[in-house]
């Protein structure tokens, strides 16, 4: 008998149920359909009410959260299109909620793993600027292959990102800052600059200062494809 796992990839998550409020729940099943969708890579690329108005910039963010950042990120910037990308049902409840009770016109979320929407739902060089605030740090060694930063993931958001685009990422894991240094320190599409502090805290980030970690952000500028 094959064994089945052979071929199976190697994600950045493990869905988990977790806890999930009533009122969570009901903005995944009433709202979702309004402001995003549950993408499986069959589907294709993303629809055109989804991907924004081309004429405006793309920002994409990957695992969300709960929301509060993307949410007041893209309140403050309503020339631009915002997506995000989240698997955890409680994060993309909360957010909902938010994007209902602010009347947000320009952010649509999308449930799914982020390689499969980045690689098949959205075009070539149409991003401009990819935030992943801290990412899950997979802090055991043994599980460091399940980080989606990774060389397979940088060559993704080469392809994915349009002219002069950004990538923005913070973590409040050493060896997870040292590796992504290490990562795009060898690649020659990308230039460091200076990273734009947020003006909004994450619940992680917020939850790492409280454990004694130190913050590390990154900011890099696409200069070749």
């Amino acid at each position: 008998m094959k064994n089945s796992s052979i071929h199976r990839p190697v994600r950045s998550f493990v869905r988990r149920k977790g806890r999930i409020t009533s009122s969570q729940k009901s903005a995944l099943k009433n709202l979702l359909a309004k402001y995003g969708a549950v993408y499986s890579s069959d589907m294709g690329q993303l629809s055109s009410s989804l991907l924004g108005n081309p004429k405006f910039p793309l920002i994409v963010d990957i695992g969300f959260g709960d929301g509060e950042l993307l949410v007041t990120t893209a309140e403050d910037h309503a020339e631009s299109n915002f997506i995000g990308i989240e698997v955890y049902d409680a994060g993309i409840g909360h957010c909902l909620k938010l994007i209902e009770q602010r009347k947000v016109n320009n952010l649509k979320l999308i449930s799914g793993d982020a390689v499969e929407v980045m690689k098949f739902g959205i075009p070539n060089n149409s991003i401009n600027q990819i935030n992943l605030f801290f990412p899950d740090p997979w802090p055991k060694k043994r599980h460091h292959k399940r980080r989606i930063i990774n060389n397979e993931f940088i060559l993704l958001m080469t392809k994915k990102l349009a002219e002069n685009g950004i990538v923005n990422i913070s973590t409040d894991w050493e060896d997870y800052a040292d590796q992504i240094g290490d990562l795009f320190s060898k690649r020659g599409e990308f230039l460091e600059k200076s990273s734009t502090a947020r003006n909004v805290s994450t619940k992680f980030e917020k939850r790492g200062i409280s454990l004694g970690h130190d913050i590390f952000n990154f900011c890099y500028k696409l200069i070749s494809q």
